[in-house]
C-alpha cells in the first residue's frame, strides 16, 4: 500500500501471486515446450491476445509457437527469439525451454568449439613434431579397418530393413546381453487421411502426389511438418492439416521416451471421376 496525496492506494496482489504459481508448473508434465507454456499462460489469467499485448508478438505467432506448427511460424532466428520472449513474460526459465524448443522442433545446434583445448593441442602437436610416415601409414591403415568393421556391423543390423513400426531393434551385441540398449520405434495410433480440395479440381492431374516430412515429440505428436516433395502446391494444405492430427506411440530407448526426426508420409490425391 503507498500514499499519494493523501489518499491510501491497495494493489491486489493475487494476479501476482497467480502468475508466480503459474511458472512453477513444471515443464515435464507435458508433451512439449509448447503445451507448457500454453499452460503457464492460462494459469496465469492471460488470453492470447493478452499475452500478444504483453510481449509485442503477433498473436497467431504465439499461437503456432503453443501448437508447434512450424508452417505459421517465421525462419528459425525469429521463432527462437519469439520463444525466449514469451518464456521470460511468463516467469519460466527461458533457455531451458528454448532448449526444449529446439528439441521438439528438430531444430539442430551446432556444437559449442572448445577454443583453450584446440590451443592445448595445437600447442603440445607442435612440440612433438611431425609424425613419420610409417606412423602416418599405419593410422590410415586403422582408420580403414575401422571403417570396414562399422560397415560390416551396419549390414548385420539394418538386414531386413523396412520392418513394422513397433518392432524392437537390438544391436547384435544386445541379442546376447538384454541389459544393453532397447530401441521401440513408434508406432502410429491415429491416422488421418487428406480430403480432396474441391478448389484444386479444375487444375489437377488425374492423381497428384504430396510428400510431407516431419517430426514426433516424445509426447506422440507431429511437430515441424513441411513439405518435402509435391507435384501440385494446391494440395499441400490437406496434406500438411492430415499429419498435424496423426498421433503416435513415441519411440523409446530403454523405456524412456525420445524425439524422432526426419519422417516422411506420401499421399496421393486421385481426381474424382
Amino acid at each position: 500500500m503507498t500514499s499519494k496525496d493523501g489518499t491510501a492506494e491497495i494493489y491486489d496482489m493475487e494476479d501476482a501471486r497467480a502468475r508466480r504459481r503459474a511458472s512453477q508448473l513444471p515443464g515435464a508434465d507435458y508433451s512439449d515446450a509448447g503445451a507448457h507454456l500454453a499452460a503457464v499462460r492460462e494459469a496465469s489469467g492471460l488470453t492470447i491476445a493478452e499475452a500478444a499485448a504483453k510481449t509485442h508478438i503477433q498473436q497467431h505467432h504465439l499461437e503456432a509457437i503453443e501448437t508447434l506448427d512450424s508452417a505459421a511460424l517465421p525462419v528459425r532466428p525469429y521463432a527462437i527469439g519469439f520463444v525466449k520472449v514469451y518464456a521470460m513474460s511468463l516467469g519460466l526459465d527461458a533457455p531451458a525451454v528454448v532448449d526444449r524448443f529446439k528439441e521438439d522442433m528438430g531444430f539442430s545446434t551446432a556444437p559449442k568449439v572448445d577454443v583453450k583445448k584446440f590451443e592445448e593441442r595445437k600447442a603440445t602437436e607442435a612440440q612433438s613434431g611431425d609424425l613419420s610416415l610409417l606412423a602416418v601409414a599405419a593410422i590410415i591403415a586403422f582408420f580403414i579397418w575401422c571403417a570396414w568393421q562399422i560397415a560390416l556391423i551396419d549390414g548385420r543390423e539394418h538386414t531386413g530393413v523396412g520392418a513394422e513400426l513397433g518392432e524392437v531393434v537390438r544391436s547384435p551385441a544386445s541379442l546376447s546381453d538384454p541389459a544393453l540398449t532397447e530401441v521401440v520405434e513408434a508406432r502410429i495410433i491415429e491416422r488421418i487421411e487428406p480430403i480432396f480440395p474441391r478448389g484444386c479440381l479444375d487444375d489437377a492431374a488425374p492423381v497428384e502426389t504430396v510428400m510431407v516430412a516431419f517430426n514426433i515429440t516424445a509426447g506422440g505428436r507431429v511437430a515441424g511438418e513441411r513439405i518435402a516433395v509435391t507435384s501440385n502446391s494446391c494440395f499441400d494444405a490437406s496434406a500438411l492439416n492430415a499429419v498435424r492430427r496423426w498421433r503416435f506411440e513415441p519411440r523409446t530407448v530403454d523405456g524412456a521416451a525420445r524425439p524422432l526426426h526426419d519422417q516422411k508420409a506420401r499421399f496421393s490425391f486421385d481426381r474424382p471421376q
